[in-house]
């Protein structure tokens, strides 16, 4: 564990903390920290961090999220708000909002839902102004829907 010291020289020092939901653990509710939190199990409810998020693989979290970054790897569904990057990670499941001004989504990525840009929404952006408006259809979806229509 990396240690710091704290920068008013008070000789405290402080850890660098996660709170950390293993693989077998569910928790419904709110978590409210300063610091970094790893999803592996299952949370449903709030969270609030001015650190970073990350919900790994086998991780599922369900709800309403404010965090400084995020890194998904498993599955999220709800709103999230991230001041700085979400990173979408192969082969997760988004469903939701996203609020970020810095997005990261791989290819392998499956996503139904809205991106919101914070910056533009301040500059009172228009949806005839803002690209990605459109609601997103990928295109394996669409190309079977169009073969179903064919047949």
């Amino acid at each position: 564990m990396a240690l710091d010291r704290d920068s008013k020289d008070t000789g405290t020092v402080q850890s660098n903390q996660v709170t950390r939901i293993c693989n077998d653990t569910k928790i419904t509710g709110t978590i409210i920290t300063q610091h970094d939190i790893r999803i592996d199990g299952y949370l449903e409810g709030k969270i609030k961090t001015e650190g970073k998020l990350v919900i790994g693989e086998t991780g599922k979290c369900k709800g309403e999220v404010e965090c400084k970054s995020v890194d998904i790897s498993g599955s999220f569904d709800g709103i999230l708000k991230s001041s700085e990057l979400a990173s979408l990670r192969e082969k997760s499941v988004f469903t939701g909002e996203i609020h970020s001004d810095q997005i990261s989504i791989e290819p392998t990525v499956r996503i139904s839902g809205k991106l919101v840009s914070p910056e533009l929404s301040k500059k009172g952006g228009k949806a005839t102004d803002t690209p990605g408006t459109t609601p997103y259809t990928p295109v394996s979806v669409k190309a079977a829907e169009e073969k179903k229509e064919g047949s």
